[in-house]
């Protein structure tokens, strides 16, 4: 009979194969991911072996880095339908229609349970069985437009991750643990561990460059701290010393000899907000960069407009977005601190018509900073989540 390998979003199956013959989900999923979890066989047994668990909460931004964002849905589904018609009718149904009707899907209302049926049901048994029988369906959609569209046999061969980036998309269902359950296959010698735990490919992944390697540590840091779920995704330059893209003048030239190679990795390009980045920065802007490589400078910040600066004018309030924005301004700058931040002003270019400014005593922050091992001791990490969620906006572009 051979051995079943699924995939289910609590009771309900996305995706299953059979033997050797199905598709690889680890990259939805970390190491961390593997545990115990319940398997569901004939006459009500369960039983407890290893597999992949994670809430789609943290499954979503994966299933973003992965391309599946909502400005490609529509993509996917053109596609499908495209796929569909060389064969046979397609539902007569748009996009916005069918993300409506997945979208409210609340997967916990529905009772799987029945003596006479499996556990679970995969996504068209459950379209036909459940899904189309809901008084909120019957009153939106006649039942020729949800029966003879053929819409459950389309929903069931569509891409599964198209169908869980959606479905991510109803809070109710956030919390339940989307579930590779592998054991079979690999129990019945089908495959081995090595061929299931995979992960991510180097095509999935975001190299991330920026000015300096001080940079790339509190960014690397920040992420696992804040953003464990998705940590995997990102790769840095991995020098400790002698760190080659030190300066606006050294990553630009590096974009350059990127783009003119038109490398395959996803890579990302990250100046500060100042003079002399925001200069590189347009530059950069005007190169032929390929789709997967993206530029980028730190955020524009609120707390920015109206920050303490010391020059030639003395002590003032400026607005340093676009002047003197460096990686350090988004560390917790009052952390075991007594005295305010400020910015000095150094140089002055007469090409851009002002003053580049740098954050006085830097280095402290940043010594701080490495110390800490959790955000859990009263360390702000407001700034650096507003950085990293821009990093990840940016990174997802590449699939727009």
């Amino acid at each position: 009979m051979g051995s079943m390998i699924t995939l289910g979003l609590g009771k309900l199956e996305v995706d299953w194969g059979k033997n050797n013959y199905f598709r690889n989900h680890s990259k939805l999923f970390q190491i961390d991911d593997i545990k115990k979890i319940s398997y569901y066989y004939a006459d009500d047994i369960e039983e407890f072996e290893e597999g992949y668990s994670k809430q789609l909460k943290h499954v979503k931004p994966r299933l973003e880095l992965l391309g599946y964002t909502f400005d490609t849905l529509e993509e996917i589904f053109d596609s499908h339908i495209a796929k569909v018609e060389e064969y046979e009718q397609a539902p007569d149904i748009v996009f916005s229609r069918l993300v409506e009707i997945i979208q409210a899907i609340n997967i916990s209302n529905f009772d799987f349970d029945d003596e006479n049926e499996p556990y679970d049901y995969d996504f068209g048994e459950f379209v036909k069985k459940y899904l189309f029988k809901q008084e909120g369906f019957i009153e939106s959609f006649s039942e020729d437009e949800l029966l003879s569209c053929n819409l459950a046999t389309f929903l069931e061969s569509i891409d599964v991750y198209f169908l869980l980036r959606i479905l991510a998309e109803n809070d109710d269902n956030l919390e339940l643990n989307l579930e590779w359950r592998y054991s079979d296959v690999v129990d019945g010698g089908w495959v081995t561990l090595e061929d299931i735990q995979q992960g991510l490919e180097d095509s999935d992944k975001y190299l991330i460059v920026t000015e300096g390697s001080s940079d790339s540590f509190i960014i690397n840091k920040t992420i696992k701290l804040l953003f464990p779920e998705i940590a995997d995704f990102f790769y840095f330059v991995d020098m400790e010393e002698h760190y080659p893209f030190t300066g606006t003048g050294n990553l630009y030239r590096f974009s350059q000899g990127l783009s003119s190679i038109n490398i395959q990795n996803n890579v990302v390009i990250i100046y500060d907000n100042d003079v002399a980045g925001i200069e590189k920065f347009v530059q950069t802007q005007k190169l032929k960069l390929p789709k997967n490589m993206k530029v980028m400078h730190l955020p524009k910040v609120e707390d920015f407009k109206k920050f303490n600066t010391v020059g030639p004018q003395g002590n003032s309030l400026e607005d340093i977005n676009s002047k003197a924005v460096a990686i350090e301004l988004f560390l917790d700058l009052s952390y075991q601190e007594e005295r305010a931040p400020s910015i000095r002003w150094t140089s002055y270019s007469k090409d851009l018509d002002s003053y580049q400014g740098e954050l006085e005593y830097k280095d402290t922050y940043v010594t701080r900073f490495k110390k800490i091992k959790t955000f859990d001791d009263g360390y702000n990490n407001q700034k650096l989540k507003l950085l990293i969620s821009e990093i990840i906006r940016v990174c997802v572009s590449v699939h727009i």
